[in-house]
């Protein structure tokens, strides 16, 4: 039950601190969806919030919609050997936006009002503040998970969006 208690406050914080009712709402049906599995687990302690996963998953400059494809693949990663707060991504193959988070969108707009991210036509560029939060997030990684990290983002700025549309089909598809 304290699982749930915690990410119903999460879904409150959403709505009162970033604005967010989709967010919240995601968060409430993620509940729902998955409550029975919730009732016996603790509430937890994040590695990595969700303000964390975001500035990992820039180096220095890069299009929004890598933004949320390198978010996904390193939130895959991480998760397998951290707990990370939950993004609750979404798919919508036909849209520019085709990986989409509306909790790391509304992180990432306060992110930008607190002057962590400049953003300017769809560009994200981390800003001096924001590049010195993000290698102390870094420093507290073992540098095999840094360099696998880095080895992601640099994937995914080498491709087009057509590229990382095929790219994460096979990769969603060949999971198992």
């Amino acid at each position: 039950m304290q699982k749930i208690l915690q990410l119903i406050n999460e879904a409150i914080e959403e709505i009162e601190k970033y604005g967010s009712c989709e967010s919240a709402y995601y968060l409430l049906k993620y509940i729902a969806s998955h409550g029975e599995k919730f009732i016996e687990e603790k509430s937890a302690n994040y590695d990595f919030t969700l303000d964390n996963l975001i500035l990992m998953s820039m180096l220095q400059e890069t299009h929004k919609y890598k933004l949320f494809v390198s978010s996904f693949f390193i939130y895959d990663y991480l998760s397998k050997k951290f707990h990370v707060q939950e993004p609750l991504f979404i798919f919508r193959w036909g849209k520019t936006y085709f990986i989409y988070s509306y909790r790391i969108n509304a992180r990432l707009e306060s992110l930008i009002k607190n002057q962590f991210i400049f953003s300017r036509k769809g560009i994200l560029k981390l800003t001096e503040k924001g590049e010195n939060e993000r290698e102390n997030i870094f420093s507290s990684l073992p540098s095999t998970d840094r360099k696998k990290i880095e080895e992601i983002i640099d994937n995914i700025d080498k491709m087009k969006l057509k590229e990382l549309r095929i790219y994460t089909k096979k990769y969603l598809f060949s999971i198992q």
